[in-house]
């Protein structure tokens, strides 16, 4: 069996693919696995023993021809498909696509043979959108920024290739030898981020630290980050200059980061590849989640993993940083902390009651659970209307062999605007909207019959959850069409 598993994100989405990829492996133990990523993170592919071949997408050999002056799309498009062919001729026996975005999914599709098995997105024949499994339609649903979602980003990874993680999963690779000393004891903090907006600025890490180290004296400290990070870590040495630092920023292997974490008493850092990497080898870690990051979905999973959560860059107070870094290390967690905790949601926040219901509700979408109880009149009404809409755009439908498409699809795109105008406007019913969408978006190519009868049956589906929302003695009525309009 020859297996291919594509990661075209980034470092930190790399990373966390690697307890997936080992469990693979683990299934699979006779199998040949590829692993796919882009080129310039190959780096974080070194130590990984469960893959047999590593494949890079030549993404700047494909794009060459469009950024000279005289683009040329035409040998652009040439390149791609000679690169496809290339790796398409390995014949794949499944492909598991780690990367949910739309480039992901038309490559997947490209790669895949007629007896090819595929997890997580693709294409249908007909070059539209498809969420291959249910994991990748929850994916496509509820994961995101702004999204309900809690589940850690490597837990749904596991859901999709259907296995539970085990600690082997999760260990260390093999620790390579430093040409650096470090000191006996120490901590590290990571002095960058995925993006810049995520990131803490040079003068808040200097004070921070300056505040730990006048507070906690004598704690080394050990700065790691990327190259094009030299310039801010050097400011943060200037800035803390009592602080006993080692700078190592710009000077590691990513690999070489790994015995840096697995010999340090706490990792501090911003969201960031680091923060996983230390996942890996299981250190504590402190992580100063900023703006519009979801701690839930892309937070540290080591055993003492903590979030120091800040909606705004400029509402992070860098003393205060200080101060909870030496509560740690005075074996004190500040209540402000939210705790890594096992079970489906990898942390323990109280979120508001909106939140609160919108994420029980994708449980019980997903996962069996109770409906929460509507607490607004508004979350009523909003389902009411909901009910009423799809009763009529299911009576569209219907009318479809006779009428023809032509003829009822104004109505049935109104009442789609109408669905989306209440998702605005009751956000509680959100996922459960998003849910009918994601369905809607999984209905297969077929003939006119095949599509409308696979439509139908979402909307039955749809039509349950809402009665749940709809009072049982309220007389649910149809939309009626007057003028060609809803």
């Amino acid at each position: 069996m020859k297996i291919l598993i594509q990661q075209l994100a980034r470092l930190g989405d790399i990373y966390m693919s690697w307890p997936a990829i080992r469990a693979v492996r683990r299934m699979n133990p006779d199998a040949e696995i590829h692993f796919l990523t882009r080129p310039r993170f190959e780096g974080a592919v070194e130590g990984l023993t469960a893959i047999d071949k590593h494949l890079t997408l030549p993404s700047g050999h494909i794009l060459m021809p469009l950024v000279n002056e005289n683009a040329n799309l035409e040998e652009s498009l040439n390149r791609m498909e000679e690169f496809v062919e290339e790796v398409r001729a390995e014949n794949y026996d499944q492909i598991i696509n780690l990367t949910f975005s739309p480039f992901s999914s038309y490559l997947t599709h490209a790669l895949t043979m007629p007896h090819t098995t595929v997890l997580g997105y693709t294409r249908f024949r007909d070059g539209f959108f498809c969420a291959a499994d249910e994991v990748s339609a929850y994916f496509y649903a509820q994961v995101g920024i702004g999204k309900p979602n809690r589940v850690h980003v490597a837990d749904i990874f596991a859901s999709m290739i259907g296995t539970e993680y085990t600690e082997q999963d999760w260990e260390a690779p093999q620790l390579p030898e430093l040409n650096f000393e470090l000191p006996p004891l120490y901590l590290t903090v990571h002095v960058g981020a995925s993006e810049k907006h995520k990131a803490l600025t040079a003068d808040a890490w200097g004070r921070g630290i300056d505040y730990f180290n006048r507070r906690y004296q004598g704690m080394p400290i050990v700065l790691i980050g990327a190259p094009n990070e030299v310039e801010i870590a050097n400011e943060i040495v200037a800035a803390a200059p009592n602080a006993a630092i080692t700078n190592l920023v710009g000077k590691t292997r990513m690999n070489e980061l790994f015995t840096v974490l697995k010999r340090s008493e706490l990792l501090i850092g911003c969201d960031s590849a680091p923060i996983h990497m230390a996942s890996l080898t299981d250190t504590p870690t402190l992580n100063i989640s900023i703006g519009n990051v979801n701690f839930w979905e892309t937070g540290p999973k080591a055993t003492l993993g903590l979030i120091y959560r800040v909606e705004e860059g400029q509402d992070v107070v860098p003393e205060r940083i200080g101060e909870i870094i030496a509560q740690l290390l005075e074996g004190n967690a500040d209540p402000e902390l939210i705790m890594r905790t096992g079970g489906l949601a990898s942390y323990a926040k109280v979120e508001s009651a909106e939140k609160e219901f919108a994420w029980n509700l994708v449980q019980a979408l997903y996962l069996g659970g109770q409906f929460p109880v509507a607490e607004r009149i508004e979350i009523i009404e909003g389902a009411m209307k909901l009910d009423e809409i799809n009763d009529f755009m299911m009576s569209q439908f219907a009318l479809i062999h006779e009428k023809g498409v032509e003829a009822v699809a104004p109505f049935i795109d109104g009442g789609e605007d109408v669905i989306k105008s209440i998702s605005r406007i009751v956000p509680e019913l959100r996922p459960m909207i998003d849910w009918y969408h994601a369905e809607k978006i999984r209905v297969a190519p077929g003939t006119q019959e095949e599509i409308v009868a696979a439509t139908l049956s979402v909307h039955e589906r749809f039509k349950r959850h809402l009665r749940v929302y709809v009072p049982r003695d309220e007389k649910v009525t149809t939309v009626e069409a007057k003028d060609g309009t809803l």
